[in-house]
């Protein structure tokens, strides 16, 4: 558990590296709120997917890091691109609400996928 821990950790720490730095992207919601998600999607994915690859440390390794390729390619491409000045104003407004309920109902549901995974 602690291993699969880490390695979402750092496999999301890498993703928001990548999008903000490499590619110059500019999320629509808050870089740390990104983050979370992908920690949790990534660490669930990484559970319910089957195991395939060698195992090292008694971790497969590959599960968890194809769910992080295609989280990351899948924000890119669902992600708007060329907004006006307006547009980035009603942007903002809708990631405050957007950012309530509808993200932590999110992180819950995650959270819960995480646990049945380790039953």
């Amino acid at each position: 558990m602690i291993v699969h821990l880490v390695l979402s950790l750092g496999l999301s720490g890498a993703a928001i590296a990548i999008l903000v730095r490499g590619l110059r992207f500019r999320p629509d919601t808050p870089v740390w709120s990104l983050f979370v998600i992908l920690f949790f999607a990534i660490w669930a994915g990484g559970l319910w997917v089957g195991s395939a690859g060698r195992s090292h440390i008694g971790l497969t390794w590959l599960p968890f890091t194809l769910i992080a390729v295609l989280l990351t390619v899948l924000v890119v491409a669902l992600s708007p691109h060329g907004r006006g000045h307006q547009q980035e104003l009603e942007l903002e407004r809708r990631v405050e609400v957007g950012l309530g309920l509808f993200f932590w109902v999110l992180i819950g549901g995650l959270i819960a996928a995480i646990v049945a995974g380790y039953r």
